[in-house]
């Protein structure tokens, strides 16, 4: 018998992640995940690219970021040089002809990422060089000299810097290609094996940037060691992607942001030498540009046919390709109504594989032909596309579940569509009352698409209808409603959710007296706003909520740089908006119950921010709760415990029931 899911799915959904064409496009390689023994633990699996039975390549318990040599012969990966708690993780060679793993890389620092020379002699790789390491335990005291000295997920940075490497693949010898107080990543090496590009933070002004500042760089793979020239191909951008070469490698194409627009992407072309830039997109699509630090940037490839690049479009994922040689429309390769969590592309732009979320499925690897030239082994695809399903990861959980129903619709105000979402209780009845809760998401540039999210499943599952809504602000809308939240913060975004929220409160069965409202982080903040400014919601809850803007310049490790931009400017040139526009200002007019949910490990909102918070409500003697979740961070329902994860759920719909229902 099937049953709603629940906050089990904590421990019991499995993953997928990082797939990788093999050079001869029979097989792909992914990384497999799941929670074992109540610990989060990852292996590198691969499948026929044409559908079959996956088979293990790896048995470690943390391994990642499966990359194949040029010519096949091996496939590479990352895994920690030992079991013990932080060890540095390490390049790993598995020859593919048979044979054990073995250890390439021995060095004091972890591997963060790295790319192959064509010839596969060796490789580029990233290194995170932390003088620190093993030594703090013994020190009482952090010396910072950086605005940006710890980061979420990260940790305490102080002298730590992400170098360029280049690793010899037989004997596992480095030299260090690049030094100083920057920070290297995204390495992409040219097609003579000459140079390689990569992304970088060298901007004068990168106190005033970082983490996301980085420009696209380029240097020789033989270097000098820790020395080699570096030219800079993109000055006075925000943000660099990882890059594609042309053919002949006289061109790259690159992903970049504006300082006027970090958050809409537009793919341009870069000439090598001159550096001239030509753009290639406009905002009708949005690169995908990965998770800052968990997930990088996915591939593009370069083929005469044009550039091929996974972009995200008004709440969807797919797959496009642009020409080279100026602006205009992409072409479409592949639009589903569906996210993209992971992608790569072979050499020829004839074969995809992407790890595809839906509103009822959790993510699988999915292959794509695209057309000609076909597999070795298979003729050509009807249509022009033929798709094989490569994993199962999640099968016997989505089986053994009911899962939330979703209906997509748009309210219209001001002028502006807002794209809004309802997901339904399983065993919905319209002819029943049904209590409503509305989701918040981050950002504020996030945005809540067409996939899978176990969040949303869990509050359904215990029996309430799901309002989530995309207000302006919203990324993948193009850039003007991007843009529309910047210095507006609790401004129109906030009158667009409560648009939404009368909208789907005129239908019969929602019952509009049993209102709840939720969000984390941004949406912690919004949630924070809206219980201040509207007494509609029987019980709020706030999850790593933003309160006091003045603080959270200081507090968060992307304060000055982001916030600042986010905000208008430094809180000190502008008090009167700072204050007029964070929630713990009304802190007075609150009338709900409030339950304040924050990892005490995090620094993207520091807990400070919702023990300001707490403390205000308390001492008014309002009704509230906090929970510190130890050791999480920020991204704790990515990468956080799952046991801390569970209890979040657990804990969110004991007070709505209580509260609410």
């Amino acid at each position: 018998m099937k049953t709603p899911i629940g906050p089990e799915i904590a421990f019991e959904l499995g993953g997928v992640g990082a797939p990788a064409i093999s050079p001869d496009g029979l097989v792909v390689a992914y990384v497999r995940g799941q929670v074992q023994e109540g610990k989060r633990v990852s292996w590198i699996e691969c499948a026929p690219f044409e559908g079959g039975e996956s088979r293990g390549l790896t048995s470690g318990d943390s391994d990642s970021s499966p990359v194949w040599a040029p010519d096949g012969s091996v496939l590479a990966f990352l895994r920690p040089s030992s079991a013990e708690a932080g060890a540095p993780r390490q390049i790993w060679l598995l020859p593919t002809d048979g044979g054990e793993a073995r250890r390439l890389t021995n060095l004091e620092h972890s591997v963060a990422g790295f790319d192959w020379l064509p010839d596969g002699s060796g490789m580029i790789a990233v290194v995170d060089i932390d003088p620190h390491r093993g030594q703090r335990d013994g020190s009482k005291t952090t010396v910072v000299r950086e605005t940006y000295y710890r980061g979420d997920v990260l940790g305490y940075r102080e002298d730590a810097w992400h170098q360029l490497f280049r690793v010899d693949a037989s004997t596992g010898c480095e030299l260090q290609l690049t030094s100083g107080t920057y920070n290297h990543a995204h390495p992409v090496v040219s097609p003579d094996g000459r140079w390689v590009a990569f992304t970088a933070d060298r901007n004068v002004d990168r106190e005033r940037r970082r983490p996301f500042g980085s420009e696209l760089c380029v240097m020789s793979t033989q270097g000098v060691a820790g020395g080699g020239h570096v030219e800079r191909l993109t000055p006075g951008v925000m943000s660099a992607g990882r890059a594609c070469w042309s053919p002949g490698g006289l061109s790259l194409a690159v992903s970049v942001t504006d300082m006027s627009q970090r958050h809409q992407a537009y793919l341009e072309r870069v000439e090598r030498y001159s550096g001239e830039r030509t753009r290639l997109t406009d905002d009708s699509v949005n690169p995908q540009s990965g998770f800052f630090p968990i997930s990088g940037p996915p591939k593009m490839v370069w083929t005469d046919e044009g550039i091929t690049f996974a972009a995200d479009v008004r709440g969807r994922s797919g797959v496009y390709r642009v020409s080279a040689e100026g602006l205009g429309e992409p072409e479409t390769i592949r639009a589903e109504a569906e996210l993209i969590n992971g992608f790569d592309v072979s050499a020829d732009g004839a074969l995809l594989a992407v790890v595809s979320t839906t509103p009822d499925g959790p993510g699988e690897v999915v292959s794509v032909q695209t057309g000609s030239p076909p597999l070795p082994s298979a003729s050509p695809p009807k249509g022009g596309r033929k798709e094989s399903r490569l994993t199962n990861a999640a099968t016997d959980f989505v089986e053994s579940r009911e899962i939330g129903a979703v209906e997509f619709f748009t309210v219209e105000r001001d002028g502006w569509e807002i794209p809004c979402g309802l997901m339904y209780p399983p065993g919905f009845d319209p002819d029943q009352s049904y209590p409503l809760v509305m989701e918040i998401h981050g950002g504020p540039n996030g945005f809540f698409g067409e996939g899978f999210n176990a969040l949303h499943q869990v509050i359904a599952g215990a029996g309430y209808l799901v309002l989530f809504v995309n207000p302006r602000g919203s990324s993948t809308y193009g850039a003007n409603f991007t843009d529309a939240v910047t210095v507006d913060w609790g401004g129109e975004d906030s009158f667009d959710l409560l648009e939404a929220l009368d909208a789907v409160c005129e239908r019969p069965y929602v019952d509009a007296n049993r209102l709840g409202v939720h969000g984390y982080s941004y949406g912690g903040y919004m949630t924070t706003w809206l219980i201040g400014h509207v007494n509609r919601f029987k019980a709020a809850i706030a999850g790593a909520p933003v309160v006091n803007l003045w603080s959270m310049w200081g507090v968060s490790d992307i304060g000055p740089s982001w916030g600042s931009y986010q905000w208008g400017d430094v809180p000190d040139d502008n008090f009167d908006w700072y204050r007029e526009r964070s929630p713990i200002t009304y802190i007075d007019s609150v009338r709900c119950p409030v339950l304040i949910l924050h990892g005490e490990s995090d620094w993207r909102v520091p807990i400070s921010q919702g023990e300001e918070y707490f403390a205000g409500l308390r001492y008014r003697g309002k009704p509230a709760e906090m929970v510190r979740f130890p050791g999480c961070s920020h991204s704790m329902f990515r990468v956080g415990d799952p046991a801390m994860v569970k209890e979040y759920y657990e804990r969110m719909i004991a007070w709505l029931d209580r509260h609410v229902k």
